[in-house]
């Protein structure tokens, strides 16, 4: 059974009017993305190859015109009767000469079937620009979550040195009043400094990834959501999703690219019979010659049949290029599989580890509140304080960090099943 996998988002930390959702820079990305523009340009390309070899199998008409200025002027007389006499030009001195001439191909396999042949890989084209979408989407969507997880750091450690402070003025105003010594009030402030370091880091990954996601989109990140919560909601059993693969562009792209090698094989084999193509040709001159007449036709059948050696070594260099196709779309059906199954097995490793990670903040937080309980109560030490408030800090940053891959690896998880993330 096929069901569409889509990313669940049930709540938002920070929902900001006007903010930017994922939607918006894969949008953008269809857009502006490099890549993605290159593979339009492709698509356009083999559409315009699969018109060019349809054209030729339509009649085509060739005009074309002349004047001649000839230096001696041929004219001879021809008696008609005892008294009559007809005057031909052969030559005259200033020639006007008009062909139109028409031709249409009859009967030719071989070309037949190579327009077939351009037709899927015109099809293979607009699906390879799928796949490329797809690609963009998926390095889009790692860019925006890493983004967004930057930017929970930043406001994280932004805490943290919100509280580092606030110790220091405490630890301050303590050794003034000569009850702290000296080494608390040193460690005080080698904390603040410390997260200050972690916020200098946050930063730069915050410009770094808002960098990545606007070079791969073409969208400058302003106001985006904050990472979503999850419900940590079981993903479909992977055989549930297996069958969405065949609808992946990559896939359906090799196949067509193989509907395109066998037809060019059988084009190569149909090319050993012979091509008959019909042509009219309509002449205006002047130089009427014995005919006598200004307007003259012809039309005719054309007979081509070619049999030598380089047509027998294109049928067999055809022939290996089609199993060489064939293995290329077993390839690309194995690699979207597995992909497929990677991502399954990564969203799965993702729920534990947000459960984790959430038990992990859970316990902090609550080590932390006693920890300043104690030390209001002059049980815990400063070192004690601290130290609380390092592992709240790194409890968070891992739950910052589960939460973004477990979204990024539901939406994955969407796109390698063939739904849309």
């Amino acid at each position: 059974m096929r069901i569409k996998v889509q990313t669940v988002v049930v709540v938002l930390l920070a929902g900001v009017a006007g903010a930017q959702p994922l939607e918006a820079f894969l949008g953008a990305s269809d857009r502006a993305n490099l890549d993605a523009r290159t593979s339009a340009q492709g698509r356009e390309k083999a559409e315009a190859e699969f018109g060019q070899a349809w054209g030729a199998l339509v009649p085509s008409l060739t005009v074309s015109g002349g004047w001649t200025h000839n230096q001696y002027e041929a004219v001879i007389t021809i008696p008609t009767g005892a008294t009559t006499s007809d005057t031909i030009t052969i030559t005259p001195k200033n020639q006007l000469d008009a062909t139109f001439k028409a031709e249409v191909p009859l009967i030719d396999p071989a070309r037949w079937l190579k327009t077939a042949a351009a037709s899927s890989s015109s099809d293979a084209a607009a699906k390879r620009q799928g796949s490329t979408r797809d690609q963009v989407h998926r390095q889009v969507i790692s860019a925006f979550y890493s983004y967004l997880a930057a930017r929970s750091l930043l406001e994280s450690a932004q805490r943290s040195l919100s509280l580092a402070q606030a110790q220091l003025v405490v630890t301050e105003a303590r050794a003034s009043a000569g009850v702290v010594n000296e080494l608390e009030l040193v460690r005080g402030r080698a904390e603040v400094e410390r997260n200050q370091q972690l916020i200098a880091d946050a930063e730069s990954l915050v410009a770094t990834g808002g960098r990545t996601l606007e070079t791969l989109s073409g969208l400058a990140p302003g106001e985006v959501p904050g990472l979503p919560v999850d419900d940590l909601h079981a993903a479909p059993p992977l055989e549930e999703l297996a069958p969405g693969v065949a609808t992946l562009a990559v896939v359906q792209a090799a196949d067509a690219d193989v509907t395109a090698a066998n037809r060019l094989g059988t084009a190569a084999t149909l090319a050993l019979i012979p091509a008959i193509n019909g042509q009219f040709t309509q002449r205006f001159t002047n130089a009427t010659g014995f005919q006598g007449a200004n307007a003259l036709y012809n039309a005719g059948l054309t007979f081509n049949w070619r049999l030598d050696v380089p047509a027998v070594q294109v049928l067999r260099a055809q022939r290996a290029a089609q199993e060489t196709t064939l293995i290329a779309a077993e390839r690309t059906r194995r690699q979207a599989a597995d992909q497929l199954h990677a991502d399954w097995h990564k969203l799965k490793a993702a729920l534990k580890k947000v459960q984790a990670a959430r038990a992990q903040v859970v316990a902090a937080r609550r080590a932390s509140a006693i920890t300043h309980e104690r030390s209001s109560a002059g049980v815990a030490t400063q070192l004690d304080v601290i130290q609380s408030e390092r592992d709240l800090f790194t409890a968070e940053v891992s739950d910052i960090q589960a939460s973004a891959e477990l979204a990024s690896a539901r939406a994955l998880l969407a796109l390698s099943a063939g739904g849309a993330p």
